[in-house]
């Protein structure tokens, strides 16, 4: 009996935890415009961007945005990076080993939007980070 219970309760922790593993349609066409929009439906500012060097496997752009709602308060900011991949096998791996780092998962998150992963990690506002995740689930992001 206890193995009938502990294997059914096994099954529903797996279906959870895939149900949060979504992943956003890899064919439709995303850009850095629409991150930048993004960010903007968010009412959020850029107060940095900079296309970084060391990137992902098989990653083949990738930026990194200071965000907030005003710019020169660092505690009123969060990070966000976005990258590009060729196809959504990179981009879904990416993610996968994005979300194993990230413990406790508070500490940071990961969406996919289109051929792109966007994460946000490190110190940041909550404010911010809520109204991006609006804003990028508004957009389809998963």
């Amino acid at each position: 009996m206890r193995a009938a219970v502990a294997a059914a309760l096994l099954l529903a922790v797996g279906a959870l935890a895939a149900a949060g593993c979504g992943r956003a349609d890899s064919s439709e066409p995303v850009s850095f415009s629409d991150i930048d929009s993004v960010i903007a439906a968010a009412d959020l500012r850029v107060c940095e961007e900079i296309e970084t060097e060391a990137r992902a496997p098989g990653a083949v752009e990738e930026r990194r945005y200071d965000v907030g709602f005003a710019c020169g308060d660092e505690d009123e900011e969060a990070v966000v990076v976005a990258t590009a991949y060729d196809d959504d096998e990179d981009r879904d791996g990416a993610a996968r080993r994005f979300e194993g780092q990230v413990r406790p998962p508070a500490q940071g998150a990961v969406w996919t939007l289109g051929l792109f992963t966007v994460r946000v990690s490190g110190n940041r506002d909550p404010e911010t980070v809520d109204a991006l995740t609006e804003a990028l689930e508004d957009r389809g992001a998963e």
